[in-house]
């Protein structure tokens, strides 16, 4: 049988490794999948909202957060329920987006009570039990949201609501295992901790059970007082020690805080290149209505705004070529390449973006069902030529996305300068790009095996 200070020796051992595989491999991983949910999430709220049936918080306004705060989650009101919806939404939306930019998720920092916290936000919205069954009234609720467009007449809607669900559910699934590996290792350091400083001061040989839990409990007051207590824990330390399966218990200690082995590198099946190209054009047509309402709010904004006056004033002071002539829709913008801090400024005629990027949206929406007559037709393209057209739709909506948020930038900032307030396009710009970033991913998985 294993002594209790050999055991202790290998148990410290095994936590150290386990910290240093878990500060390497898996919380950097928790950040990519909280990210990842984060962007999920804002893609189905921005699409309910665009149905009408969820609104933006108008009192979204900046607020700053030192520690996580759970949107209250009681019985929605009978009326104005989709008003209280939106608002409990937002809140987690904002909660989402301090974890990922604000939050410390470092090891030492991530206790128990503070995993016990980030997991009860993660699961605020419960989608493990998403439906009318649910006991959380607010996922209940917005699971009833979700249907109205998952079961509405709106195929293209729904099948995107569907997808994103299921890509929800193993995002979530997964961290769900990353917090159980955490939680884990939290509550085994806290024993071993209370072995160092506490059990090797008490006589355990022959000893009640009870007096044993005493004596821990007494020696934790004068040796561990700036930690939290947990009594079931010290019962399992008492356990390990007494028990008749204890040797047992330690071993599967031990087994549980093990290295995971490293997966074995297979040859992965070669991907069918059409197939990649023709689900590139699936996901990079799925935003159309996203550019279509875009086009109709930058328009209304222009609209709001006014026609600035091409004598000087104060406006084209302000705004200096930013200001289109009387009679002129010539916006000046200003923008900066990715990855480069040079800004760059361009002219966009807007009448003429308006109608240029109305046709493409147009296009994209005929593609978008991946069934009709266009998209029949680029299946029965050659791989090259489908290829660059990819390339093509590719560059094309980078260039409208980049446009639509300059001009939004502008007219935000004009307004600022009016006193007014815009509706902005922040929800379907953050749609474009979370299709472009897919859709390139799988243009890059293409193996043409030399044809482009």
């Amino acid at each position: 049988m294993e002594g209790s200070a050999e055991f202790l020796d290998r148990l410290t051992a095994a936590l150290a490794k386990r910290s240093q595989w878990l500060e390497s491999a898996l919380i950097p991983r928790l950040k990519d999948v909280l990210a990842a949910y984060d962007a999920q999430f804002e893609g189905v709220v921005g699409l309910i909202i665009r149905k009408g049936l969820l609104r933006e918080d108008p009192y979204n306004y900046e607020q700053s957060f030192t520690d996580i705060v759970i949107p209250k989650d009681d019985m929605l009101p009978e009326f104005e329920n989709s008003d209280e919806l939106s608002y409990r939404l937002s809140a987690f939306r904002r909660q989402l987006k301090f974890v990922i930019t604000e939050y410390s998720l470092e090891l030492p920092t991530l206790a128990l009570a503070r995993l016990k916290k980030l997991s009860s936000l993660l699961f605020y919205v419960n989608w493990l039990d998403f439906g009318d069954g649910s006991k959380s009234p607010t996922t209940k609720a917005f699971a009833r949201t979700f249907m109205k467009v998952r079961m509405g007449s709106d195929t293209m809607a729904s099948q995107i609501l569907k997808d994103s669900e299921m890509q929800i559910l193993k995002t979530l699934q997964e961290v769900r295992g990353i917090l159980a590996d955490l939680i884990s290792y939290d509550r085994e350091a806290w024993k071993c901790e209370l072995r160092h400083s506490v059990l090797s001061a008490v006589p355990v040989e022959g000893a009640k059970r009870d007096d044993v839990l005493k004596s821990i409990r007494r020696g934790f007051a004068q040796k561990m007082s700036s930690k939290p207590w947990y009594p079931a824990l010290a019962e399992e330390v008492a356990d390990e020690e007494l028990s008749a399966d204890g040797e047992e218990r330690k071993q599967k200690i031990l087994a549980s805080l093990a290295l995971p082995e490293p997966a074995r590198a297979e040859a992965a099946p070669e991907p069918n290149g059409r197939e990649v190209l023709l689900d590139a054009i699936r996901i990079l047509s799925r935003p159309h209505e996203d550019i279509a309402t875009a086009l109709a709010v930058l328009e209304e904004n222009e609209k709001a705004l006014g026609t600035p006056k091409a004598s000087g004033g104060w406006l084209k002071k302000l705004f200096g070529a930013g200001a289109p002539k009387e009679t002129d829709r010539t916006y000046k913008v200003q923008y900066s390449d990715p990855g480069s801090p040079a800004i760059k400024v361009e002219s966009i005629d807007f009448a003429a973006f308006l109608a240029e990027t109305g046709k493409k949206a147009s296009m994209l929406g005929s593609l978008a069902a991946g069934s009709g007559p266009a998209f029949r037709k680029l299946e029965s393209t050659g791989d090259g030529p489908l290829a660059s057209f990819v390339d093509r739709q590719l560059t094309d909506v980078l260039l409208i996305h980049r446009r639509l948020g300059s001009l939004n930038t502008l007219f935000q900032a004009r307004a600022a300068a009016d006193r007014k307030t815009l509706r902005g396009i922040k929800v379907e710009l953050l749609t474009i790009k979370n299709s472009l970033v897919k859709a390139n991913q799988r243009r890059h998985e293409y193996k043409d095996e030399g044809a482009v």
